[in-house]
Formats: structure tokens, C-alpha cells, sequence
């Protein structure tokens, strides 16, 4: 089992330990209960999860808990419930259950649950513990580190919420087995984004491993199992690199926003969308493309580094055009998305393959154009 630390401060009101472990592994689930009962941290769970995640592993997590007094609550599937309202049914479920301070929520599930499940535990008594146990590709590369929770308002994705680390985040790669093939694309993009932003080799070893990257890997036994040491690799490596940008900024302040390359654009189209065209990573890779074309528009990137990645995304099965959206309203989406600081909107861009830059100076007519080229009208 890989493990990588998310090395952070101590907490500045009485120096509580905020550092925390990223377990990942094959086949594990079942071993997450005992790796709680060995730390001591609580006296009771609440797992939060969906109910088809429920149904897939829900058995599996709580047999390893059996030692431990734990509950569940299902909330529906979707980025549609990831609101207020359903955050207010958490609170319910918690204070039913007398969850307190020594109570500790594990968040089962894909990127919703584990946004909606930090958020209720960063809120409920003003804090309290929670582990992340991600078991879709986008949750286990992204969403599940970090500690970003949080909600989406109907103005903007994820506009309501908190900066709120878990204690652990258990990885057990061997679930992605059961993700629909469009649901294992989605965390493509993500992990096709840690390459662009930090690591050119690891962009080199997708391109060589991109015939692995497909639900048909898991179809057989010599190819399952291959697969699934080149998905522990991936998460693992992927992992490691957002691990390593969260520890050196923690709240986005400066050198984290660039996790936020395709995310920009990707968000304004989420949100045009009202979530339901375009699923998270297929809206990040029209946004990847999009924001390669303005570094290209810039002469920052080259024009093989551009098709590069296009190619990528192509190959892993991702959209790279945006299907005739209009490019004014996407651009007036841009207006209200959270990374504009002082009237500025600020733009992660690549300079070549494994380095990119923040950009708050861009000129709107050069992001209608490469909106144009990226299939917007």
C-alpha cells in the first residue's frame, strides 16, 4: 500500500496535528476499520454515501468497522444534491444520531458525497473528524485531497464552503472496477492535468499507458490485474502531486490555483450546462484545450505541446470541443467564478508540458477565440 503525507501545520489554537496520510491500495476497504480503531479517534461513525455506492461497498467498509458503534445515511446521487438543502439533511441525520466531538463522519463515495460529507463535518459543532474514502477515479486523484467542502449555489459550482482537512484519505483503487466507462473518463482529466502542470514524465507515461485507460482492462483477469497496478501507480503518483502543491499552499493563495488549470473555463460551462450536458472532467478537458489555445494565442506554448494534449484527452475517450456552446456566455460566466481577485480574472496556463502559469491580464478577445476553436459559437 502506498502512503503519502499532506505535510501541513499544526493548527494555531492549541497546535492540534493537521497533517494526514493518503492510503492507497488494492482491495483494502476492509481494512480501514482497523487502521481507526489502532489511532483511537472516535467513539462513534457516521458514514455518508449515495445508495448505489452503498449497495457496491457499504457491507465491505462496515464489516471492517464492527468494532465500532456506526450508522449511515444515503443521499441521492449527483451534483444536483450537492446544495444546501441536502447539507441541512446531514445536520438532521447527525444531530438524530447524537453525533458529537467525538463522533466522525467517513464520506463513501465519489466527489459530491466527499464535497457534501467535509462540508457537514467541517460546519457540524464548528468542526469535527472525518475521513475520506473516494471511490470514483475524479474523487481519488482530486476532489477527496486537500480539504476543499462545500456546496454549489445556482450562480456557480462550489461557491458556498470551506477549506477543512480531513484525517485520512483511504484509497482502494479496486473500486474503480465498477465505474460506468464515462464515469472513469471523467477522473482522466484530472490526472491528464497533473501531468500538463507539474510533471512532463508522468504526461509521457499516460501517453504510453492511454491503451490501459478504458473500463475494457477490467474485463478479464491477466488484464484486471495489470490494470489495476497501473491504476495504483496513477492514483498514487497523482496523489503525490497534488499532495505536494496542497502542503506549500493550503487555502490557494498563490501556487494552488494552478490545480485550477481547465477548471476555469471547465466551471463556466458546468454551470451553463446547470451540471446536466457535461459531467466535471469532460467540462475540465474542453476547459484543458480551451486554456492551451489561449497559451498558444499567447506564443507562451507551442503548437505540437497543444495537440499533445488534445491528442491525450482524445485517446482516454474525453471531449475536446465544447458542442456549440455560446463563447459570449461562457465568457460572462467567467465574470463570477471565485478565482477573480480584484476585478481580474486569473487564468492557469501552460508554458510547455509540466509547467504552467497564472495569467490575470488575458484579453477577453483572445479568450473568445480560443473558445471559437474549441467548438464554441
Amino acid at each position: 500500500m502506498a502512503r503519502i503525507k499532506v505535510e501541513l501545520p499544526a493548527s494555531p489554537a492549541g497546535g492540534k496535528e493537521r497533517s494526514y496520510d493518503i492510503l492507497v491500495g488494492i482491495d483494502s476497504l476492509a481494512d480501514l476499520g482497523e487502521i481507526i480503531e489502532k489511532l483511537s479517534w472516535c467513539q462513534d461513525i457516521l458514514i455518508i454515501t449515495d445508495p448505489q455506492v452503498n449497495n457496491l461497498y457499504g457491507d465491505k467498509l462496515r464489516c471492517g468497522l464492527k468494532n465500532i458503534k456506526n450508522s449511515t445515511i444515503e443521499v441521492p446521487r449527483g451534483e444536483r444534491y450537492k446544495n444546501l438543502q441536502t447539507a441541512s439533511k446531514l445536520y438532521d441525520a447527525l444531530a438524530k444520531n447524537s453525533a458529537h466531538r467525538d463522533s466522525m463522519i467517513i464520506a463513501l463515495g465519489g466527489g459530491v458525497i466527499g464535497d457534501l460529507a467535509g462540508f457537514a463535518a467541517a460546519t457540524y459543532m464548528r468542526g469535527i473528524r472525518y475521513v475520506q474514502v473516494p471511490t470514483t477515479l475524479l474523487a481519488q486523484v482530486d476532489a477527496a485531497i486537500g480539504g476543499k467542502t462545500g456546496v454549489n449555489h445556482p450562480k456557480c459550482k462550489n461557491l458556498i464552503g470551506s477549506f477543512y482537512q480531513p484525517g485520512l484519505v483511504f484509497i482502494d483503487v479496486k473500486t474503480l472496477t465498477t465505474l460506468p466507462a464515462r464515469e472513469l473518463r471523467t477522473g482522466l482529466a484530472e490526472v491528464v492535468k497533473y501531468g500538463v502542470i507539474e510533471d512532463a514524465d508522468f504526461f509521457k507515461f499516460l501517453e504510453a499507458n492511454s491503451h490501459h485507460l478504458n473500463t475494457k482492462a477490467f474485463e478479464a483477469p491477466d488484464t484486471l490485474r495489470a490494470a489495476l497496478k497501473v491504476w495504483e501507480i496513477i492514483v498514487a503518483e497523482s496523489a503525490k502531486i497534488k499532495a505536494k502543491i496542497v502542503a506549500r499552499d493550503e487555502t490557494e493563495q498563490g501556487l494552488r490555483m494552478i490545480l485550477n488549470f481547465g477548471h476555469t473555463i471547465g466551471h463556466a460551462i458546468e454551470t451553463l450546462t446547470k451540471y446536466y450536458a457535461y459531467n466535471h472532467g469532460e467540462a475540465v478537458a474542453i476547459g484543458m484545450v480551451a486554456a492551451a489555445k489561449i497559451a498558444r494565442h499567447l506564443d507562451l506554448l507551442d503548437k505540437e505541446s497543444v495537440q499533445r494534449i488534445v491528442n491525450l484527452l482524445d485517446k482516454v475517450g474525453l471531449a475536446t470541443q465544447a458542442g456549440g456552446l455560446s463563447a459570449r456566455k461562457v465568457v460572462q460566466a467567467l465574470g463570477i467564478d471565485k478565482k477573480v481577485i480584484k476585478g481580474k480574472l486569473r487564468f492557469v496556463v501552460p508554458e510547455k508540458i509540466g509547467k504552467v502559469v497564472i495569467k490575470d491580464n488575458i484579453p477577453t478577445r483572445i479568450i473568445t477565440q480560443a473558445l471559437l476553436e474549441t467548438g464554441c459559437k
